[in-house]
């Protein structure tokens, strides 16, 4: 919370407004109030103004699950992003186990045991900044757009740190390993969620940018229901297989997973233009 509350604070002053709507709508609102002619209405609040409590209903509640049944895309990502957010609170649900109950750590050295996933960002973070302004901004066009598809590569990478994470955490998890060993591995769940949730949340603006709030929101639920549904079985998975097999169970199952972005980089574009929601002309 302390973290989440001071970077809110950082980007309400530092964040700009990008939304075209949005900033049409506040310049339209102090022209009305410098000139008093109430007559200067940006087309958003045209747009608003046309809206039924019917429409603000399907628009906020129905959109975001029709969406997920008729766009191929868009479930498959879901699922994708869910999946990691469920292996995640899994994960963290077994750091008790290794580190209080296998190496004998206090409950505040086992908090610390977290340091690995904050370093593994850090690792990541200069080498994705940097292949974004050296081969992704080229790629925008005068406009300020983007061919979806561009934003993918990155998961090439990212779609197989998970696995090697989960199968170094748990199979160097044991008395005979030390301890250090299985915080290193933790860091590579970091480059692969890292590279994977920046690069699919921005496909998935950039695909369907009509309804992008639509689509955050239909996947915040879907993997929120994953985040919430998996810690309710991980107890009782480390107790039947243990450390080393329930990690390397949930490996096999994501493996399953890392064909999707190379596929959609592939074929990401035919399919788009087939949909009547994404995005055509790029």
């Amino acid at each position: 919370m302390w973290l989440s509350g001071f970077c809110l604070a950082l980007l309400i002053v530092f964040l700009p407004e990008t939304s075209s709507a949005n900033i049409l709508y506040r310049r339209a609102r102090r022209l009305r109030k410098l000139t008093g002619n109430d007559k200067l209405i940006s087309e958003s609040e045209l747009q608003g103004q046309e809206m039924t409590s019917n429409d603000i209903i399907m628009m906020s509640l129905v959109r975001p699950f029709t969406l997920s049944i008729t766009e191929p895309i868009y479930l498959c990502l879901n699922m994708y992003i869910a999946l990691i957010y469920g292996l995640l609170y899994v994960w963290f649900e077994s750091f008790p186990i290794v580190f209080i109950g296998i190496y004998g750590f206090n409950l505040g050295l086992e908090g610390l045991a977290f340091l690995g996933i904050l370093i593994g960002a850090f690792v990541v973070l200069p080498p994705f900044v940097y292949y974004l302004h050296k081969y992704i901004e080229p790629k925008f066009n005068e406009s300020g757009e983007l061919k979806p598809e561009w934003r993918l590569p990155p998961p090439f990478i990212g779609a197989f740190a998970i696995p090697i994470c989960l199968f170094w955490f748990g199979w160097a998890s044991r008395p005979g390993v030390h301890w250090i060993v299985p915080i290193i591995g933790s860091g590579w769940f970091s480059i692969g969620a890292f590279l994977l949730f920046n690069s699919v949340l921005n496909y998935l603006s950039d695909a369907y940018p009509e309804y992008a709030a639509s689509v955050f929101a239909g996947n915040d639920f879907f993997r929120s229901c994953f985040g919430a549904g998996f810690p309710l079985f991980a107890t009782a998975m480390y107790d039947y297989f243990g450390v080393a097999w329930a990690y390397s169970t949930m490996a096999f199952i994501y493996i399953a997973f890392i064909p999707i972005p190379f596929v959609l980089f592939k074929y990401g574009e035919a399919i788009r233009k087939k949909s009547k929601n994404a995005r055509h002309d790029l």
